[in-house]
């Protein structure tokens, strides 16, 4: 009757919860690997314009995650996911349809105009007893990290098959079986967030892992916009091959990430993570810059994706605990912004670079941003986090 004490409503609440964003994530993930080399097919196509259509979604998810936040605590958390998994759709028949790059981008930004992580989170904490959340927030991002691996099996063999254009129509698809499964949440659930009028304490802690989740995104969606076209060039390795690399990597990384996921998650401890993590991810890509031969490299990558797939996992189960219940829409509609605010500036920026400075180079600027910020997040989470627990926030 239960699953890792879930109570049954809980658990179906998670299940439907975590289809709808998998689907949706694997839609978008399956769009990254693929989309810098064939979208060089498009008439108008340029690096820069590149950079843009895969940044486009991050922004505009970025600024519309607080309306459609603030609108689902006046009309309730179902209706607004179905608003914004229809936008997603039309969004992707947009792209599909598009004839020059100035019509993918305009495809992508309407994708991300459905901004719904935020208010998926919420309808998540709306649900499950205080002491179940960080397991219902795992469950959903355990579907996440389950859309991503299966994007990077599947990227490469069905851009072949579908092209650029059928990819988008497969996303559209993915957006109108997303809102089948909000018709499957309970709904005796959906009822409107109360707004929170007491003052919070501190939104440090918060905005520090809304900030790490800026950097990790935007080094990811960089990652994608130069590494496809360098895995051609400086490694031989044709975009056909590319699953290759990316699906071994991927599995070896989860592999290693589950038991260490368990001890942290033991510990309460994610915030010990933060700093480790990217340090981890900035010398993995500075490794990846240099012209090193396929061992190094599937070290190197694996090393990456276990980076980022740690850091996804602890920060919002972190952030479930940091945010309790008071003004809870508002941080998690922080965190979602800033996450998808850097992959627009992840994606811009990527194009700029590979642009004007090479693959090479944006991969050695991004490492080092992440060494930096493991630097910061070193000196302040141990302090912000403490000082969160004190006062009550957890």
């Amino acid at each position: 009757m239960r699953a890792g004490g879930l109570e049954p409503v809980e658990l179906r609440l998670a299940v439907a919860l975590g289809g709808m964003i998998s689907l949706r994530m694997l839609g978008l993930f399956l769009i990254l690997p693929v989309f810098m080399v064939m979208a060089r097919e498009v008439p108008g196509f340029s690096p820069q314009l590149g950079g843009i259509a895969v940044g486009a979604y991050g922004l505009t998810q970025a600024l519309m995650q607080q309306p459609f936040g603030w609108l689902s605590d006046r009309w309730g958390r179902r209706p607004v996911l179905m608003l914004g998994l229809a936008v997603f759709a039309i969004g992707g028949v947009v792209a599909a349809s598009a004839v020059s790059m100035q019509g993918l981008i305009l495809g992508r930004a309407l994708q991300g105009c459905g901004a719904i992580a935020g208010v998926a989170m919420a309808f998540a904490a709306d649900g499950s007893r205080p002491e179940k959340r960080p397991l219902m927030m795992a469950a959903i991002g355990m579907g996440i990290g389950a859309a991503f691996l299966l994007s990077m099996m599947l990227s490469v063999p069905l851009a072949n098959v579908l092209g650029l254009q059928g990819l988008f129509w497969l996303t559209a698809a993915m957006g109108g079986f997303g809102m089948l499964l909000v018709l499957l949440t309970p709904r005796h659930i959906d009822s409107h967030a109360v707004a929170a009028n007491t003052t919070v304490s501190s939104m440090k802690p918060v905005w520090l892992l809304a900030l790490s989740a800026f950097v990790l995104h935007a080094v990811m969606t960089l990652v994608f916009v130069v590494l496809p076209g360098r895995l051609i060039v400086a490694h031989d390795l044709a975009l056909a091959e590319h699953w290759k690399l990316y699906v071994p990597t991927m599995i070896a990384s989860v592999v290693l990430m589950l038991p260490l996921l368990a001890r942290i998650g033991a510990k309460k401890s994610e915030s010990t993570v933060l700093s480790a993590a990217f340090a981890v991810i900035g010398i993995a890509l500075v490794v990846l810059s240099a012209d090193t031969r396929m061992p190094a490299l599937a070290v190197t990558v694996t090393l990456y994706f276990l980076g980022f797939n740690l850091l996804e996992a602890s920060m919002p189960s972190l952030l479930s605990r940091v945010t309790g219940s008071r003004a809870r829409g508002r941080k998690m509609g922080l965190f979602s912004t800033f996450q998808f605010l850097g992959a627009f500036v992840g994606g811009t920026v990527g194009g700029l670079m590979l642009a004007y400075l090479g693959a090479a180079a944006a991969l050695e600027w991004a490492g080092a941003a992440c060494v930096l910020w493991a630097i910061v997040t070193g000196l302040l989470s141990r302090r912000l986090f403490r000082t969160s627990a004190a006062v009550g926030l957890c």
